[in-house]
């Protein structure tokens, strides 16, 4: 297990934050985390907007120089989700990002999503509108992976767990000769999941886990299997940190949106369609990103301890439970600080981006 949180010095405390994102978390023995966020953006099985939050905020995590976006991949079916990330990353300037999604079998059609989908692709300038213009995540997956250098990627998990399914049982290709299995065990270090309830959901599976609060009986089944093939084929040199439901409903974040950004920003606007102005949302989907770019103690969380084992899925509803005993690369968060989370998702929410390009 890693250490606990980092407990700030009072010298420390003093720096303005612009200083503490340079010298804590981007000294220059840490160059950018290359990062892929895997996301159920807008729709699907599990709704909310915190996945905006996670992509403006790892946005703002590479103006800090903190993280390098190598991709952007949506697990769901609703065609508007891979228009709402080009909204979000044009607006940031960076169309260059590579973005996927989902083209598999067993998510139905007719996926529900939410208003600000329509409203951020309709009235916002993207260069992609919808998911019939972009490739299947597995092949942005291998054609990015297979370019990175060995043990350095990071994948933020903020969805059901359909693309890592697929791009794990993926053969050989174009893109490279290893299969998925080969090239995720080769390029990936680390797999940062928001999912589950720990040490275990009791019967009362969380969304991402079983992809059922809004979906369908056969997508809901799609979705948990998905869960329970990834955490059980897994290459074990890749290190798995799980975020619970029961970590982001204590972080809140998203409201300072309404008075600290421009009203021509689309993650301020998707926070309004959502939930009114000035409201927070529970930020399971930014603090599971915050990790996989700062880790634990960038996050104010530390990693479980005492807790060595694994997590095992129930691949008929998605149910997970921690099983003790096993040395392995899996741990689960425990939250040290849930205001001070809150906060260091909203300063990276409140920042302006630095290379907008709104036109």
């Amino acid at each position: 297990m890693r250490p606990a949180c980092l407990v700030l010095s009072l010298a420390s405390l003093l720096l303005t934050p612009s200083v503490l994102a340079a010298s804590e978390y981007n000294s220059e023995n840490s160059p950018p985390v290359p990062l892929i966020i895997d996301t159920d953006i807008g729709g699907g099985g599990c709704m909310d907007v915190d996945d905006v939050a996670a992509v403006c905020m790892a946005h703002a995590l590479e103006d800090n120089g903190e993280a390098k976006l190598l991709a952007m991949v949506q697990d769901t079916n609703p065609k508007g989700g891979a228009g709402v990330l080009s909204v979000l990353n044009h607006f940031y300037g960076r169309d260059s990002i590579p973005i996927g999604a989902y083209k598999g079998a067993g998510l139905s059609k007719d996926s529900p999503f939410l208003p600000y989908v329509t409203n951020l692709v309709e009235h916002y300038p993207s260069p992609i509108k919808n998911t019939s213009q972009v490739p299947s995540a597995v092949d942005v997956y291998r054609e990015v992976l297979v370019k990175q250098v060995d043990h350095s990627v990071h994948i933020s998990s903020i969805g059901i767990l359909t693309n890592l399914e697929d791009l794990l049982k993926s053969p050989a290709d174009q893109f490279s000769s290893l299969s998925g299995y080969e090239l995720v065990r080769q390029k990936v270090k680390m797999l940062a999941v928001m999912g589950g309830k720990y040490p275990g959901s009791e019967g009362s599976p969380e969304c991402n886990f079983c992809g059922c609060a809004h979906a369908d009986s056969a997508s809901a089944a799609t979705a948990a299997a998905s869960t329970a093939y990834v955490f059980s084929h897994m290459p074990p040199e890749v290190e798995i940190v799980y975020s619970g439901f029961e970590i982001g409903i204590q972080v809140q974040s998203g409201g300072r949106l309404t008075d600290c950004a421009s009203q021509n920003n689309p993650c301020r606007q998707a926070f309004i369609d959502y939930g009114g102005r000035g409201q927070s949302r529970y930020s399971w989907d930014p603090l599971s990103t915050l990790v996989a770019v700062r880790g634990t103690k960038g996050a104010h969380c530390s990693e479980c301890t005492d807790c060595d084992g694994v997590n095992e899925v129930d691949s008929r509803n998605g149910d997970n439970s921690w099983k003790m005993g096993a040395t392995s690369s899996q741990s689960y968060l425990v939250l040290d600080d849930a205001k001070a989370a809150g906060d260091a998702i909203d300063q990276l929410l409140c920042q302006p981006p630095k290379h907008q390009d709104f036109h």
